[in-house]
């Protein structure tokens, strides 16, 4: 097996997959008897008028009217399913200053399950792939702000997704969703009880601890 370069590798929950990342922008998995790639993804930019059959997700800001657009202080955001294709993902920028910096995938997180794995490039700050590794199926969530954190529920396929703005968004293989943060902070980043039911949100100088229904 040869890469351009290997970034990261990462099993997966029960150490039957290896997951490998190169740099560029390909992720790999190994079956870890044979050894052999078993699947590939390659975070392209552009979900292309082909690629139907996966679910697309995409925020939206809805403002109130008579509302001046660039206040967000009545503003709703909801995540809708986009069929339209091809649809573009929209590039970050790379800071010039740093002349070394290499783009590279900063999130690489497996479901306890181990069937679910959700990726974040550096590239394509605001966008998540969540990838069935089982079904060979990508779901895409396109958000309007950068991601920065992530975290699986313990006990199910539900992914808690942060994107440093008042509002928390949810994902499972049958949809997602987006609700408010309690009290409106900026939230960063969550972590779960393992029990599963229950997660801390924290921003910069706050800390909520909030219970999720009893949904599955």
């Amino acid at each position: 097996m040869m890469w351009k370069g290997i970034e990261n590798v990462k099993w997966n929950p029960s150490g039957q997959l290896l997951a490998v990342i190169g740099f560029n922008e390909t992720i790999e998995l190994l079956n870890c008897v044979t050894w052999h790639p078993i699947l590939q993804l390659y975070l392209e930019p552009v979900i292309s008028e082909n690629n139907y059959l996966n679910k697309v997700y995409k925020e939206h800001i809805i403002h109130p009217k008579n509302s001046v657009k660039s206040s967000n202080l009545y503003s709703k955001h909801i995540l809708k399913e986009e069929n339209d294709r091809p649809l573009n993902i929209r590039i970050g920028r790379i800071d010039n200053n740093d002349k070394c910096l290499i783009a590279k995938v900063d999130i690489l997180e497996y479901s306890s399950c181990g069937r679910y794995l959700a990726i974040k490039h550096q590239l394509y700050p605001t966008t998540l792939w969540i990838w069935d590794i089982i079904a060979d199926h990508i779901d895409y969530i396109l958000f309007q702000n950068t991601i920065t954190g992530v975290k699986w529920n313990p006990k199910h396929a539900h992914l808690l997704v942060l994107c440093e703005c008042a509002y928390t968004f949810e994902w499972t293989p049958n949809k997602a969703t987006c609700t408010s943060t309690p009290n409106n902070i900026t939230a960063l980043n969550a972590h779960w009880h393992c029990n599963g039911k229950t997660f801390i949100l924290y921003g910069y100088n706050k800390v909520i601890i909030c219970q999720i229904e009893d949904k599955f």
